[in-house]
């Protein structure tokens, strides 16, 4: 059996000014973008290897915006490559006691990017 083509996907408010956060602020890189009336509604993000998708809120999901959390968890050579990412663009991040010191970034809408750190990292934190 081949491996599922699997994606986990945020709700936001305003899917447009998401995508410009993601792209600008953060650095991922575009990979698809479903526009209506010319605006982003459905979008998929990526960054180093990691894929999410974020979708605009509507009625009857208004509630789901900013309750998102993703979990990512990062060897030796994945967690340089990423911090250096996140000084490089500034990216404000927290420290969460998740089982052990986890980095945390929130997006515009509260959703959550989890990045496990290997041990050898935890202590920086």
């Amino acid at each position: 059996m081949d491996n599922f083509f699997a994606r986990s996907v945020f709700f936001v408010k305003d899917a447009e000014r998401s995508l410009q956060y993601y792209t600008e602020t953060l650095g991922f890189s575009l990979e698809w973008n479903h526009q209506e009336q010319g605006r982003a509604y459905v979008f998929e993000v990526s960054l180093l290897g990691f894929q999410l998708i974020l979708n605009q809120t509507q009625p009857g999901t208004e509630d789901r915006a900013g309750h998102g959390r993703v979990f990512i968890g990062l060897d030796d050579d994945q967690a340089n490559a990423f911090r250096k990412h996140v000084q490089e663009k500034g990216i404000r991040t927290t420290v969460f006691q998740w089982g052990a010191p986890t980095l945390v970034i929130r997006d515009l809408d509260e959703n959550e990017l989890f990045f496990g750190l290997p041990e050898s990292e935890r202590m920086s934190l």
